[in-house]
Order: structure tokens, then sequence, then C-alpha cells
């Protein structure tokens, strides 16, 4: 059973995306997916990755990996569901810093057309983290206090050391993505230097500090 957060935000698991995916919602109109690929594969086809698959009634979704996918799905009899899938995985060295823009955007429009659930695959820390992202930027609230309020939904809520450093630089750079900005910078450097270490030597350990 998803958590309501705010007026037609929840945040659940897969299992209640799921759910919604298959027989339906009268509330949920928008999902924002924040796993990977193989994930969602696993759990609503139990297929192989790529290409298409049918959903609820029989309708397709095409999931891409490695970027952000869009998909409009029938769920349930007579119902359209948008849904919007960005390939996050739950570790420290995870860059959700590129992913929180087009994901608040995406919460921000759906709230406006109806009720919007994000989901990871626990709702525990990736889906928390967007969540955070977006009552920061909505509410002007600091990453302390936006999670806090959080908290007091969900209060199993538990984002990664990472995901909660990024946060601290979101709220540093005005609750937007500054690409000019000194903070982005130095963050997306550090991203670009772990990535080559993994190619370089088969590991990839990202340290924020």
């Amino acid at each position: 059973m998803p958590y309501l957060v705010r007026e037609n935000l929840f945040l659940g698991n897969i299992g209640d995306a799921a759910e919604v995916i298959r027989n339906g919602s009268k509330k949920i109109t928008h999902i924002l997916c924040a796993i990977p690929t193989k994930e969602i594969k696993k759990v609503y086809a139990g297929g192989s990755v790529g290409g298409s698959t049918s959903v609820g009634d029989g309708s397709k979704t095409y999931l891409l990996s490695d970027k952000i996918s869009y998909s409009l799905e029938r769920a349930g009899k007579d119902l359209k569901l948008e849904r919007m899938g960005v390939p996050l995985r739950d570790m420290d060295d995870e860059n959700l810093l590129d992913y929180l823009d087009a994901c608040v955007d995406f919460i921000d429009k759906g709230r406006k057309k109806g009720s919007v659930l994000v989901h990871c695959f626990a709702g525990v820390s990736r889906s928390a983290s967007i969540i955070t992202a977006y009552l920061m930027r909505t509410e002007h609230l600091s990453q302390e206090d936006a999670l806090g309020s959080l908290r007091q939904s969900c209060e199993f809520v538990c984002p990664n050391d990472g995901f909660l450093d990024q946060l601290k630089m979101y709220e540093e750079m005005g609750f937007k993505v500054d690409r000019a900005s000194p903070i982005y910078k130095s963050f997306h450097l550090k991203v670009l230097e772990y990535k080559m270490m993994k190619v370089l030597h088969g590991t990839w350990r990202l340290e924020m500090a």
C-alpha cells in the first residue's frame, strides 16, 4: 500500500506499482519508476531486457536501458497511465543528481493532472531521495528539513549516503541542477574520473567528500 506524502503524491515500492499497472487505480495516473530496466522486466514481465512487454490489459510499454524512458499505457479498464523510468541503482556511487530536475518536473506536472506514485524496489532510498528533492524545491526546504518532513509520512525512508550528499549539492545550487556551477562541475569531474577508474581497474567507488 503506497504512502500518501502530499496531496496527489504517493511513495511506494515495486509491488505497489505492479498492482496499479495490472489492475489500474482510480487515484494514480502517473508513475515515476526509479529502478534499472532489468529490475522492471524481472518483476513485471519475467523476461529479458530490451524490446516491449505486455502489461495490464495487453498494452505495450517500451523500456529503454541507460536513459530516461516515457510510456503511455493502459492500466485496467479504460484507464491511461503515464510512466517515466530512470535507471538508478541504490548505491552510494550512483549519479542521482543528473536525473533530479527531470524527476521533479514529472512529479509537478503529474500532480496537476492527477496523482503520482514514485517508487523504487523497496520504497526506501531511491524513491525517497527523489521525493525529498521535490519537497526541497517546491516547499523551499533544506535537505534535512525535507527528509524530516517525508519521514512524518514514511518513517522508514533512508536514502543512502551518496544520495544525501547529492541532495545537499542540489540545495546548494538553489534546488536546480546548474551545470555551470562549480559544485556541479566538481561533482561531474569526479563521476568521470571514477568511470575511467572503473574502465582501467574494474572498480568504481565515488567519494563525494
